[in-house]
């Protein structure tokens, strides 16, 4: 039936007419003082520009604030720690010959000098090199060590999970403060070949291989939990019936699963790292004066009349310790909502 045909069939208003007159000026070729196509064109829903994986990830970790504004704070630590010991007019260890004492901040000292007339702010930011240095190859190495056996553990269960994890429990019950004594009494003992050896290692690295070889057990453990739950979802066994190797399906479909947990003790490793280097060098067991650590930086700052009367010496490492491992925290809170897919937020 021709287009006249309807119009004159259907009642005028209605919206059967109304399609009936469009239909007809789009065969016609105008459609409102338009090329039809044009019209037609403009009608189409404009293409959605979906975000990739890592898109979806950042949006979400960013709607976290308190871990957006930690890791702004967190770039800041970092970026004052690397720039300040090049542009500071004052060496970590360069003694101000006009004081030679204790002064509180000022135009030249900014936050002060120490009881020898060294800058807090040259010690402040050299000191954190050191102490980030080792909070964060001590997360990276132990949560590395720690995917890789609970991972296997998980995956293959059975024998391998019971032998690794009876050595995964013998290690969990060495403490790490007697041990980190003990190795410090043998490299400062004189004529001894393990104390020379020790002792041609740096102070930091004995630090970070001990507390990465006693600090991965718990993340195993962790990983291990999560493996053994993902070993029997469909796409893991979908894989496997494919024909994938166990390393590529440990590699590529599991250990990828299991981020969010991941991410999560890994910043934590980070602050209990942070932490027990200040305790040891607090001790007088971590990195020896004249090195400056945020730890060691407390050392001569024990006593309340120091803490009252000089309290840049005391309070002013302290808040830069709590302030990173706040931070550190938030940003881990932060990894796990973004990268877990049951997080909405």
């Amino acid at each position: 039936m021709s287009s006249s045909a309807n119009l004159l069939t259907t009642p005028p208003g209605s919206l059967g007419a109304q399609r009936a007159e469009r239909g007809a000026a789009m065969r016609s070729g105008v459609f409102m003082g338009r090329p039809a196509a044009a019209a037609g064109a403009a009608e189409l829903p404009a293409p959605s520009h979906e975000r990739s994986q890592l898109g979806v990830i950042w949006d979400k970790f960013v709607l976290h604030r308190p871990a957006a504004v930690s890791l702004a704070v967190m770039a800041a630590i970092l970026l004052a720690c690397i720039v300040l010991p090049w542009v500071l007019p004052w060496g970590a260890n360069e003694f101000d010959y006009d004081l030679l004492t204790a002064a509180p901040p000022s135009a030249s000292h900014p936050l002060g000098t120490d009881k020898l007339g060294r800058d807090v702010l040259a010690r402040l930011a050299s000191a954190g090199r050191i102490s980030l240095l080792i909070g964060f190859a001590v997360a990276l190495l132990s949560a590395t060590a720690g995917a890789v056996v609970g991972t296997i553990q998980g995956y293959f269960g059975g024998a391998v999970d019971s032998r690794i994890g009876w050595i995964v429990n013998i290690l969990m019950t060495i403490p790490s403060l007697p041990l980190l004594i003990a190795l410090s009494s043998v490299a400062t003992s004189e004529g001894s070949r393990a104390g020379d050896l020790l002792r041609a290692v740096p102070v930091q690295w004995r630090i970070i291989a001990i507390m990465s070889l006693l600090g991965w057990m718990a993340i195993s453990r962790v990983v291990r939990s999560q493996v053994i739950a993902l070993r029997k979802r469909e796409f893991v066994e979908a894989s496997i019936a494919l024909g994938a190797t166990h390393r590529r399906v440990m590699a590529v479909h599991i250990l990828p699963n299991t981020v969010s947990v991941l991410a999560v003790f890994t910043t934590l490793a980070v602050s209990a790292a942070i932490m027990g280097e200040s305790t040891l060098s607090f001790l007088g067991l971590g990195v020896s004066l004249p090195t400056a650590t945020w730890g060691n930086m407390l050392l001569d700052a024990r006593d309340v009349f120091t803490a009252v009367e000089y309290w840049w010496l005391t309070w002013i490492p302290a808040v830069m310790i709590l302030v990173t491992v706040l931070c550190v925290n938030f940003i881990g809170d932060g990894l796990r909502d973004a990268f877990d897919p049951n997080t909405r937020r």
